[in-house]
């Protein structure tokens, strides 16, 4: 076997390092806490999403723990195994291994609880860029990594605020606005990509940017999984156009089957992958039964930049009332609460939302909406206009 040069690979952790000098933390670096099991640490995310960054600021940034940052994509560590390099490492004195693109190795689960069970005193932090391979496993801590909040984003360009609970109700939402009115331009940057860590590398290219982590998402990284072939992966750019280009509830799972010219259980493995890689939403009817039989479930995207980003590829504009959707599903999942659409009535209201014992009937829109819409509600209901969307993505 190749004897693996430990220096060389040093070196090009420490030249990857010096590109992300200077950056700000994200949010999520703080939930990561090593030495403290469970001692191997998944980074589950969306290409773009900041996960190689945070893994090459944690190698200069662990105190007293040395640690050392390799990818399973790089030509050099490609040759050997996870196994191999982590037992070379640990050898010469490094107590937490970083590894990117893990999902390139076929055996990454077997070598990194091999090393879990042989090394008791290392830490493991594992990210890729197909959140789909990374199953829930007992030795495991599962760390999602998110599109940013808006006050992350504002907080990564120097305004530094507290988040608010103003959405709920329009006067505060007002008050919070008048305070903080250079909020109004920090969305709209926000919504076109400043959510995703790469604006700030890309800046007015982002949409461009963020297109193709999708296409490679597709391309390269859903490819890793069973039963995917040619047809399907065909299947999933085609089907975030049509997603992409209608309004929220305009296609159907059943619908969007006999518009790809797929059988239907393709068009639900599709949907399922796109959700798994973070691309898609589905939010289902609220009700009892299994996920995808209380009724058909209604198709968002993850994060409106996405839709954005794929309507700005195709050459066409997004439809508001989508961009306003998925942005007011995205924060309200985020903030903790779940999310249901509501089924059976005749122009019902757009979503319920339920934390604990709260529930609310939720009406997204503009100027056009009215109670009218919620009145035959007898709990908590909520016109929610476009201003305070602002501050429900300010958690």
């Amino acid at each position: 076997m190749t004897e693996i040069d430990v220096l060389k690979i040093k070196e090009i952790a420490i030249n990857l390092a010096k590109s992300v000098e200077g950056f700000e933390k994200r949010d999520f670096l703080a939930a990561i806490h090593l030495g403290k099991e469970p001692r191997i640490k998944v980074l589950r995310g969306f290409r773009g999403i900041g996960k190689t960054t945070a893994l090459l600021q944690m190698m200069s940034g662990v105190e007293n723990r040395r640690a050392i940052y390799f990818s399973m994509d790089h030509p050099y560590v490609e040759k050997f195994r996870i196994y191999d390099l982590g037992k070379e490492f640990v050898k010469v004195g490094y107590t937490t291994l970083l590894i990117d693109e893990v999902h390139y190795c076929t055996n990454w689960e077997k070598d990194t609880k091999a090393l879990y069970d042989e090394f008791p005193g290392i830490d493991i932090v594992v990210s890729g860029s197909a959140p789909l391979a990374f199953t829930e496993e007992r030795r495991y801590e599962i760390i999602e990594v998110e599109p940013m909040s808006l006050r992350e984003f504002s907080s990564l360009k120097g305004k530094k605020i507290p988040a608010t609970e103003s959405w709920s109700n329009i006067d505060d939402t007002l008050s919070f606005l008048a305070f903080n009115n250079w909020l109004y331009e920090y969305f709209d940057e926000y919504m076109t990509g400043g959510a995703f860590p790469i604006y700030f590398t890309y800046k007015d290219k982002t949409l461009s940017a963020l297109y193709s982590s999708i296409r490679k998402s597709i391309r390269e990284d859903a490819p890793f999984f069973n039963r995917v072939d040619g047809e399907m992966l065909r299947g999933m750019e085609r089907m975030l156009a049509l997603v992409a280009s209608s309004p929220p509830g305009e296609f159907s799972v059943n619908s969007m089957s006999k518009h790809l010219e797929l059988t239907k259980y393709k068009t639900y493995e599709i949907v399922r992958l796109l959700e798994a890689m973070k691309i898609l939403r589905i939010v289902v009817p609220f009700g009892r039964g299994a996920k995808l039989v209380r009724g058909e479930p209604k198709l968002l995207f993850y994060h409106p930049a996405l839709r954005t980003a794929v309507c700005d590829a195709v050459g066409i504009k997004p439809d508001k009332g989508a961009l306003r959707e998925d942005l007011a599903v995205f924060s309200f999942k985020q903030r903790g609460w779940h999310v249901f659409t509501i089924k059976g009535m005749k122009k019902s209201p757009d979503y319920i939302i339920e934390k604990g014992e709260r529930r609310i009937v939720i009406e997204i829109g503009g100027p056009g909406k009215k109670r009218t819409q919620l009145r035959d509600f007898k709990f908590e209901t909520i016109v929610l206009t476009e201003r305070q969307l602002i501050p429900l993505a300010f958690y």
